[in-house]
């Protein structure tokens, strides 16, 4: 016996539009932002020590580690991936 073939489907031309999971990325943003704060806050401490202006670079740090962490799995992981897995079909 042989497999049964799905019938042909017209196209409709419409879309598929991906919603997002807000509660997922929420809770991802937050663990890249935990995770950002405390390297930040050792590395500062460890480097300069609690001088007068702790909190500026403590900002500045967790700004840039966050966006560089951030962009990393949020943004090129996932399309490489997609790519990668696009490629290979």
């Amino acid at each position: 016996m042989g497999k049964r073939r799905k019938a042909a489907t017209k196209p409709t031309g419409r879309t598929v539009i991906k919603k997002v999971n807000q509660k997922g990325l929420l809770r991802d943003l937050l663990v890249i932002f935990l995770i950002s704060f405390f390297i930040s806050t050792a590395l500062i401490v460890y480097l300069f020590g609690m001088t007068s202006d702790f909190f500026s670079r403590l900002f500045w740090c967790v700004l840039v580690v966050f966006l560089i962490i951030a962009v990393t799995v949020l943004g090129i992981i996932p399309v490489v991936n997609y790519y990668g897995n696009k490629w290979s079909k």
